[in-house]
């Protein structure tokens, strides 16, 4: 590689110029919330905590060998078939061997008449959940008896679980841990967890996720308002402390935030979502914000609107609904049998709903959703925030001079480290990064070869 001249100065000191405008450029007329990238429903639902098929193989010998995503390691697996043990030992990688798989020494029966369901069981028990498939047999012999050529035998393999080989992460990657915050203050938090909350270690989640919610709208009630511009970069608990005092105002944004500290410091693990709409493809800022928290016993995210007292929502099956789950049901206004568990003590006083005072009540979500059904119109965007959750940089740029945290997290989040984004339509938001990744290459290369020429013109 032959390193820029003395001279070459003339015309990379131009390039340099035009690559810093137009990053500033770039910078400075970017909407509010625009960072965000595209995510699949699978990425953003399906966490490495819970176990996924990302594919399966049926080898030679007629042996199925599934290829689990779970970031646990069980060391061995209990085989079921068809709901009765087997005496067959599965190891740590479960192969199922499907010949005449009745595993009782029976006669096999004939391929096309072959269906079993294998339930894999982890060990020890009580390690994870039952992983249920139900295989079903064509045979090659069908298909050439009925005039198709046909290479192999077919076997269908059907599951609960999702599948496919797509990115995920585990629940440690949304779950902030605030290891930001000062030890103290997450001392204080984590003793009114115990203590004022009420939090104890034999609460199931949802239990957990109603003691913080009531909590906060009876401490919060009264601290409604516009906030100041403080709380786009104070920790939380500060936070919560002057809203509860009266020193400070939030909104949806600041009662979700702190929702989200204080869930996760009660053992359940919760991130911060918010909305906006697209125009043009375009972000459009719409100003709402919620939360989601993971619900071990169902494996699944549910949607939590601390300003609205919505604890969780519920299909008519009883599995927990999150926020995308809403949004598809938005489009199609299909929310009959859906209920949702709420406080009616603060916005549903008039709701014909039978609550003791701060107890929470399953209601229709039909009666409490005209806010959902507000954000999620079919452009709706919907974004998760990952840790550390502090908000985005807006027009107030002194912003950046208040706190380390602030300052990286949105360096991170401008070039390279976006929200993830869920929509129904497309969004510009992997274009944009792009761009932005474009210009500041070009920035760092004109910079650098700028730097070598001017280094040389020193040294003569």
């Amino acid at each position: 590689m032959t390193l820029p001249s003395r001279n070459s100065i003339r015309w990379l000191a131009p390039l340099f110029a035009a690559a810093l405008a137009a990053n500033l450029w770039v910078f400075f007329t970017r909407g509010w919330e625009e960072s965000l990238y595209p995510a699949s429903y699978a990425t953003l639902y399906y966490p490495l905590d819970a176990p996924s098929l990302r594919r399966w193989e049926v080898e030679s010998g007629k042996v199925l060998r599934l290829d689990l995503a779970w970031n646990r390691a069980p060391a061995s697996w209990q085989l079921l078939v068809d709901g009765k043990p087997s005496p067959v030992a599965i190891g740590a990688t479960p192969r199922l061997h499907l010949v005449g798989e009745l595993y009782d020494g029976s006669t096999a029966a004939p391929l096309d008449d072959f269906k079993h369901r294998y339930t894999l069981r982890p060990q020890p028990a009580g390690s994870g959940p039952d992983l249920d498939f139900t295989v079903n047999a064509i045979s090659a012999a069908l298909y050439r008896k009925n005039g198709m050529q046909w290479a192999k035998d077919i076997y269908l393999v059907q599951t609960a679980l999702p599948a496919g080989d797509f990115a995920r992460q585990p629940l440690s990657y949304w779950a902030d841990d605030y290891h930001y915050m000062d030890a103290a203050a997450l001392a204080a938090a984590d003793r009114v967890v115990r203590e004022e909350i009420g939090v104890k270690a034999t609460d199931d989640t949802l239990a957990r996720m109603e003691k913080v919610v009531r909590y906060l709208r009876t401490q919060l009630a009264d601290s409604g308002g516009v906030p100041k511009d403080d709380f786009r970069w104070l920790d939380p608990w500060a936070m919560c402390q002057e809203m509860i005092a009266g020193t400070g105002k939030g909104w949806c944004t600041q009662n979700a935030q702190i929702y989200v500290f204080l869930a996760n410091r009660a053992g359940v693990p919760t991130r911060f979502v918010f909305g906006a709409n697209t125009q043009d493809d375009v972000i459009i800022y719409t100003g709402h914000s919620w939360a989601e928290s993971w619900v071990k016993e169902q494996n699944r995210w549910t949607y939590v609107d601390v300003t609205q007292s919505i604890v969780a929502v519920k299909d008519k099956q009883g599995a927990l609904l999150n926020s995308a789950d809403i949004l598809q049901l938005a489009a199609h206004d299909a929310f009959d049998g859906t209920t949702a568990r709420i406080f009616k003590d603060w916005h549903w006083k008039t709701l014909a709903a039978e609550a003791k005072p701060f107890t929470a009540v399953d209601v229709p979500f039909s009666a409490v959703n005209w806010l959902a059904k507000q954000e999620f119109s079919r452009q709706a965007i919907i974004k998760y925030r990952h840790p550390p959750n502090v908000e985005d940089l807006r027009d107030v740029y002194s912003m950046v001079w208040k706190d380390r945290t602030f300052t990286w997290v949105n360096f991170k989040r401008y070039l390279w480290d976006p929200p993830a984004a869920y929509s129904l339509l497309p969004t510009d938001g992997a274009r944009t990064y792009r761009v932005r990744q474009s210009l500041a290459l070009a920035l760092v290369l004109t910079g650098a070869l700028l730097g070598v020429a001017l280094a040389r013109r020193v040294r003569g």
